[in-house]
């Protein structure tokens, strides 16, 4: 790999793919309603925070690591709506994978493929039933919600 792709998969890639992840998220709470709805991109002090509509989006100084979507509603959600919530990041990811692949299919470009190839890897990574210290994949949320008495 080249140090442009690199710096492309790092600057860009990374950060449009995990932007689009948390959005499939906040997109999935908006759908039900959700009254407050949060996106950080990034991790590290906080560069930028404002609001579009209802949803607080929250930009950190290392914007290329990572990214979370949180959501509260009154009315408290039922298991099938977070799992709703829980698939749409992923689901999001797949889209736009699916996407790139039919536009890279008529215009062939690496960097078309590497953004097409990081969603997939996003999408299908956080379908994955894992925890690490405090964060957890959007599988590990679905199993937890199935599994709950």
């Amino acid at each position: 790999m080249n140090i442009s792709l690199l710096l492309y998969l790092l600057f860009v890639v990374a950060p449009i793919g995990t932007v689009l992840h948390e959005a499939g998220h906040v997109i999935g709470a908006k759908s039900l309603k959700a009254d407050r709805m949060r996106l950080t991109i990034g991790s590290g002090k906080i560069v930028s925070s404002f609001f579009i509509s209802k949803v607080q989006v929250t930009i950190r100084v290392i914007f290329f690591l990572g990214g979370l979507a949180s959501s509260e509603r009154k009315r408290i959600y039922k298991p099938h709506e977070l799992i709703w919530i829980a698939l749409c990041g992923p689901l999001t990811n797949g889209l736009t994978a699916f996407l790139l692949y039919l536009l890279n299919t008529a215009y062939p470009s690496n960097y078309l493929l590497l953004l097409l190839l990081f969603n997939l890897w996003i999408g299908l990574i956080n379908l994955v039933p894992f925890r690490f210290k405090d964060k957890q994949s959007d599988g590990y949320t679905i199993v937890k919600v199935l599994t709950q008495k």
